[in-house]
């Protein structure tokens, strides 16, 4: 008889029977569960995506399944085709923006230019970037056959923006603040994003490099480099550092103080000072005469970096699957989707979509991801090239702050 109870407590069925609903908690909570998603199936239309998502994730997470209900009973059209025919014909809609970042007109306006296979899969793929949901929830709400087909669409949508809309990145214009800073382009900075683990033996996090002109837009990016990686070294291999000098040696503009400057670029001060790279003064040299405008050049440069910082804040806010720690077994994925994030603002901020409501997940970039990038690793000279390039580079600088001197005293 013992040996007959033994047998039968090691018998898999008779387990999975005491996990089973035979337990009145375990029914109970099925039967909540059950509630739930009877309560999601009628009003996902109803409920912002981040409820939704976090519901469905609630579910998915409990040990058992939930027991059948009379009220589940089975749609046959997807979450996406009757949000479809639910959505009003009003550009104005909230339920755009909340859903796919985007009001209605730009959604289509987007989908026209990449032309992908199918607008749910198009959906699906701003759906999955915009909250960072899983390809089991693109399954359930777009209709994918399995979880598989949803990454292939999804890295087909991601790879459509690269191709259509890097075509669409400008050179850099001198209009980056014309009354200021006469003849400069843009501001190039770091945005640093996470991983869930280590990568190259340190604590992981992945650099992406960015130009970034005066309405905010990338007008370069380079996006996966490790975080163990300084600054310089980075800049210094990216296709930027090799075409700037041949770029932006055009139109030199005569300053009000009658001397001539190239167009150039302004970069912190973990950067080289190039002639057509302006970095910050180090204030720590004893020339005291000059401080007082070196400072006031140093607040605008340091101002000007601030919209790289808000660019990609910007990014993160909007597109929640980079906000995510990312496993590192798909770290190689994530340089690519980060320059699609980065596509898909552009658009944005050129179809008039740069959502004024983000601006508050910005605030308090200032103190943010790009703090360690701005560490000196080391004396300033170390950075410097000798000889007449540098000569020149401290001159196209002094001239500008001088200018911005004199500028700011007119005022």
């Amino acid at each position: 008889m013992v040996d007959g109870k033994r047998k039968s407590d090691r018998n898999p069925t008779n387990v999975s029977d005491k996990l089973g609903l035979k337990d009145p908690l375990l029914r109970r909570l099925s039967s909540a569960a059950a509630l739930t998603h009877s309560f999601l199936q009628a009003n996902d239309l109803f409920l912002s995506p981040s409820q939704s998502l976090r519901l469905e994730s609630l579910i998915s997470s409990l040990p058992i399944p939930p027991s059948p209900s009379p009220s589940s009973a089975v749609t046959t059209a997807t979450w996406f085709n009757r949000f479809l025919t639910s959505a009003t014909e009003d550009d104005d809609d909230p339920r755009w923006c909340l859903c796919f970042r985007m009001s209605k007109s730009t959604f289509f306006n987007l989908f026209s230019i990449l032309s992908p296979s199918s607008l749910p899969s198009f959906a699906a793929a701003i759906f999955r970037l915009a909250h960072g949901a899983s390809y089991e929830c693109l399954v359930h709400r777009f209709g994918f056959d399995s979880t598989s087909q949803a990454s292939h669409s999804f890295f087909t949508v991601c790879k459509l923006i690269n191709e259509k809309l890097s075509q669409q990145l400008d050179a850099p214009n001198p209009d980056f603040s014309p009354n200021l800073l006469p003849n400069c382009c843009g501001v190039v900075g770091f945005g640093r994003f996470e991983v869930n683990g280590k990568l190259l033996g340190a604590k992981g996090s992945i650099l992406v490099q960015a130009l970034v002109d005066s309405d905010g837009r990338f007008v370069d990016i380079s996006a996966g480099w490790p975080s163990t990686m300084k600054p310089e070294a980075i800049f210094r291999q990216t296709k930027l550092f090799s075409i700037a000098e041949e770029v932006l040696n055009e139109a030199p503009t005569k300053l009000g103080n009658g001397v001539l400057v190239p167009r150039y670029i302004l970069g912190d001060s973990c950067l080289p000072l190039l002639p057509w790279l302006v970095t910050p003064y180090d204030l720590t040299s004893n020339e005291e005469e000059e401080e007082t405008f070196r400072e006031e050049f140093n607040n605008v440069v340091h101002t000007g970096l601030l919209s790289v910082e808000i660019a990609f804040a910007k990014v993160r806010a909007r597109w929640r699957i980079l906000d995510k720690k990312w496993k590192p077994e798909t770290i190689e994925f994530m340089p690519f989707v980060l320059t699609t994030g980065c596509l898909l603002h552009n658009f944005l901020v050129d179809s008039g979509d740069d959502d004024d409501s983000l601006e508050e997940c910005v605030n308090g970039c200032a103190a943010g991801d790009n703090g360690e990038t701005r560490k000196d690793d080391g004396d300033e000279k170390t950075r410097r090239f000798e000889g007449e390039a540098y000569i020149e580079s401290r001159r196209i600088r002094d001239a500008i702050a001088e200018n911005l001197s004199r500028v700011s005293s007119l005022r």
